[in-house]
């Protein structure tokens, strides 16, 4: 096998996402990296929406939280919607920047984002850890690893990125599907709009398949 091919990572990607995803205690470490993106689009849109953001929350469990204030029904609406189109659009991004061969551009908007919610926003004790580490690791790859480390770690970031805010939506579907109060963002749309939590969910699986096509396209001809 060459290993200075970088076709081979791109095809064994989605398969290395998922088994190291799933690896007990690292696969949700790894993972927490979907949720920072996640909770970060909330927060984002809190104060485009000339809102307010108290808290941003990570937790070992692949879960978080973004404590927001904003002013009148469209604000709270949008905040609550765009958690998962972000993930899933600032995955794309990540990967059209690698595309372009500029990786040490995404590890450091990665790392830049993880500092600014280390300095401002994430108090709780875990979500601290969690920052600080994969600030380290990012550094770590950034200053003393090869072109082809930095490629193939860039591209699994990216890809724990995507495929996660595919996998956490179905999730977010059969959690749906059982108790529609317990599905997070959909359940809170539920109550803006009236519009059930499934179909929310659904709409959050359908952007996110939509990204991951669109991310394929980058690097295929289909």
């Amino acid at each position: 096998m060459d290993f200075t091919n970088k076709d081979y990572y791109l095809y064994a990607l989605p398969l290395v996402v998922l088994v190291i995803n799933r690896i007990p205690y690292v696969g949700k470490y790894l993972r927490v990296v979907n949720t920072l993106i996640h909770e970060s689009g909330h927060a984002l849109f809190a104060l485009l929406s000339s809102g307010e953001v108290y808290e941003v929350e990570l937790f070992s469990d692949r879960s978080g939280t973004a404590t927001t204030k904003t002013n009148g029904k469209f604000s709270r609406f949008l905040v609550a919607l765009m958690g998962y189109p972000f993930g899933s659009a600032f995955a794309y991004l990540m990967f059209y920047l690698i595309s372009q061969d500029y990786i040490h551009v995404v590890l450091y908007i990665v790392a830049i984002i993880a500092l600014l919610n280390l300095a401002m926003l994430v108090r709780n004790t875990y979500g601290v850890f969690w920052l600080i580490t994969v600030i380290i690791l990012i550094m770590v790859v950034v200053f003393y690893s090869n072109d082809i480390v930095q490629y193939v770690f860039t591209l699994w970031l990216s890809g724990v990125m995507l495929f996660e805010s595919l996998y956490s939506s179905i999730e977010l579907v059969i959690i749906a599907s059982k108790k529609s109060k317990a599905a997070g963002d959909a359940y809170n749309l539920e109550r803006f709009t009236g519009i059930p939590a499934m179909l929310w969910a659904l709409l959050f699986v359908a952007q996110a398949g939509v990204f991951v096509y669109l991310t394929i396209k980058l690097f295929f001809k289909i």
